[in-house]
């Protein structure tokens, strides 16, 4: 598969993502992991900025706003996504914070 540059945040400046899940890096950033809706493709946010838990909707450090759809789960293609960019971003390790943040919310 592929990796796609995506488009402009003013092109689309929300995204809704499903089979979602929500890492944190060893230098403390968060982002969404899943799979665009619209398109049916991986996808990796830039660093969560803002997210509330009740609307599960967050903004990230682009701009674009992030909708969390259905229950949280795991896409294989926001998965190989998400390896390809930490590896480019010089990133060794991170954690699935997913379950923790949920807990939260209850």
């Amino acid at each position: 598969m592929p990796v796609w540059n995506v488009p402009d945040v003013c092109a689309e400046p929300d995204i809704s993502i499903s089979d979602w899940q929500i890492f944190e890096t060893e230098n403390g950033s968060r982002h969404f992991v899943g799979s665009n809706v619209r398109e049916h493709t991986g996808r990796v946010s830039t660093t969560i900025r803002e997210f509330d838990l009740n609307l599960l909707r967050g903004v990230t450090s682009s701009g674009r706003v992030y909708q969390l759809v259905g229950p949280r789960g795991r896409s294989e293609d926001g998965q190989y996504i998400w390896e390809r960019w930490f590896r480019a971003n010089g990133i060794t390790s991170y954690t699935d914070v997913t379950t923790q943040l949920l807990a939260e919310k209850e």
